[in-house]
């Protein structure tokens, strides 16, 4: 189920989108379709050397396997980076030559992605006291009470609930839920349950192991970043932005610390309830099937795929990797492209892409001259990606 979840979270349309011309015009490029990453994956024979849960070629890694060094996206870029000579090897040793353009790499990121970005692992013992010791226990009861029992608690018992075994649908319910039982709260003197993201995670766990809750298929929807956009401004943007800008009122959602899996967008958007009961009040916002789904896709597009290094930093990992050398000191003779006219803004997956396209003759070049590749660390890929962004022209491609 878990692979399910993190495939489906990242089954997102690709959007390419020019950025307001007054401070930056290149295209941005972000996160494709998993899905359609994946048949890339096949189609393009990457198969023959990666495997994805034990089936495929045997010399490079199973993608599906869980490793830490690929946790971010600029982690992800970073590994590729380093990775590409002995990638290159095993394709002219194959006599294979793959060259994905900007957007298929965006569709293969989604894809490689996805493979890492996971929902917390729950725990159902833990679980169950959590559903405890929130309080969920003193309105719910766990299994329907027999006819000739008085009913005991105010809320239907969890037998009755739908949607457990999918965790944005479940979490849609829970916030559609929300102002009901905040008005209850409130009557009560109970103070509204926060959240961790694992515990958030444990009492699905507990949840989806209950006799009840076992016979529910999980069926996962994926979100639409465009449609969750439209969420966004219709709900939300009346008090959060992405970056200050001229809104120093609203909340500057960039700012924030980011959850890093998919329960901890679901704890955000519960633990943000009383608040924003108390600025919208009886227009406090109740999903539609899907928003949640949606708005979960958009945030995680705009939340995960855009981390800022420090420009300064990165002016030095230009210099001492030797892009200097061949981008601008020696430019005539190399042929290196003026990365200061891109019309792409620089990204984990821009890099990528033209690590794709033009990598092997970047490394013929550097061979040529005696030296060998250089390698980066994630943090000198992410300083690198925002200098190379701050010296970038204006300008709209076509």
């Amino acid at each position: 189920m878990r692979s399910t979840v993190l495939t489906v979270v990242l089954s997102v349309c690709v959007i390419l989108f020019a950025l307001p011309p007054i401070a930056e015009a290149q295209i941005e490029i972000i996160p494709g379709s998993s899905e359609r990453g994946e048949r890339l994956f096949k189609s393009m024979d990457c198969i023959s050397c990666h495997s994805f849960n034990g089936a495929g070629g045997t010399l490079a890694p199973d993608l599906s396997q869980k490793r830490e060094i690929v946790r971010t996206p600029i982690q992800l870029a970073t590994v590729l980076w380093n990775h590409a000579p002995r990638m290159w090897r095993a394709q002219e040793a194959g006599h294979i030559r793959r060259a994905p353009d900007s957007t298929q790499t965006a569709d293969l990121f989604a894809y490689f992605y996805s493979l890492a970005y996971f929902s917390l692992p729950g725990n159902k013992a833990r679980g169950a006291t959590v559903f405890d010791k929130k309080g969920c226990a003193s309105c719910h009861d766990v299994a329907p009470s027999a006819p000739q029992k008085t009913k005991r608690h105010a809320g239907p018992p969890v037998s009755a609930w739908a949607g457990t075994g999918d965790l944005l649908s479940w979490s849609e319910k829970m916030w559609n839920h929300a102002g009901q039982t905040l008005d209850e709260f409130s009557s009560t003197g109970f103070a509204w349950p926060q959240f961790s993201s694992q515990e958030m995670a444990d009492m699905l766990a507990y949840l989806q192991s209950l006799p009840h809750a076992r016979l529910q298929a999980a069926v996962f929807q994926p979100g639409n970043p465009e449609l969750g956009g439209i969420t966004f401004d219709r709900y939300c943007e009346s008090c959060h932005s992405f970056g200050g800008g001229t809104h120093q009122t609203k909340i500057d959602l960039l700012s924030r610390p980011r959850p890093s899996s998919l329960s901890g967008y679901v704890t955000m958007m519960w633990n943000h309830a009383p608040q924003m009961r108390l600025r919208a009040g009886s227009q406090f916002p109740v999903l539609a099937p899907g928003d949640m789904s949606n708005l979960v896709a958009y945030l995680f597009a705009k939340r995960y795929f855009d981390e800022q290094g420090n420009a300064q930093r990165g002016a030095r990992v230009f210099q001492t990797k030797g892009c200097a050398s061949c981008h601008e000191e020696r430019r005539q003779q190399t042929g290196a492209p003026e990365l200061t006219q891109a019309t792409e803004r620089y990204s984990p997956i821009t890099i990528s892409a033209a690590v794709w396209r033009h990598g092997p003759a970047m490394r013929d070049r550097i061979s040529k001259e005696g030296l060998s590749w250089p390698e980066l660390k994630p943090s000198e890929m992410l300083d690198l990606i925002t200098y190379l962004n701050s010296r970038l022209v204006p300008r709209i491609a076509n």
